[in-house]
């Protein structure tokens, strides 16, 4: 009996392969936003912890007034960079999360396919199988009773 053979397999295969480099996309994407949200957290810290210790400074000049105005401004310009930053990453992911859905399902659909034309061909051995069995029999029972 011939073994199974689905005519699509390349074409699988690189549907597969497809889906791994969407997914490997999403990965670093999903990373990429996690470190941007982690640098947004560090730099909340340090404006925080830099506001307290202002605060509990003694004898504050204008000189110092001014430096931790300009500290805190480029504070500032840091933290909308990082919100600008993770504005696009956010917009990136959600059209990669649309592309992997994509690659998925054409791969899905592929495989659900093979799974039929697999199933289709187990039960068409199955009944050759069936029929081979019985000429078999037919055949030791006819040289046995003649």
């Amino acid at each position: 009996m011939a073994a199974f053979h689905f005519p699509l397999e390349r074409v699988l295969r690189w549907r597969s392969l497809q889906l791994a480099a969407e997914q490997a996309k999403l990965d670093r994407l999903i990373a990429e936003q996690l470190r941007l949200r982690a640098l947004q957290a560090r730099l909340s810290n340090e404006k925080l912890t830099f506001m307290s210790t202002l605060e509990r400074l003694p004898d504050l000049r204008g000189q110092d007034f001014r430096a931790a105005a300009c500290y805190s401004a480029s504070l500032q310009r840091q933290h909308q960079r990082i919100a600008a930053s993770i504005a696009e990453c956010e917009k990136a992911l959600a059209e990669q999360r649309n592309a992997y859905r994509a690659a998925k399902q054409r791969c899905r659909l592929l495989e659900e396919l093979k799974d039929r034309r697999h199933e289709e061909w187990r039960r068409e051995e199955a009944s050759q199988l069936e029929a081979l069995a019985s000429e078999s029999y037919l055949a030791n029972w006819n040289r046995t009773h003649t």
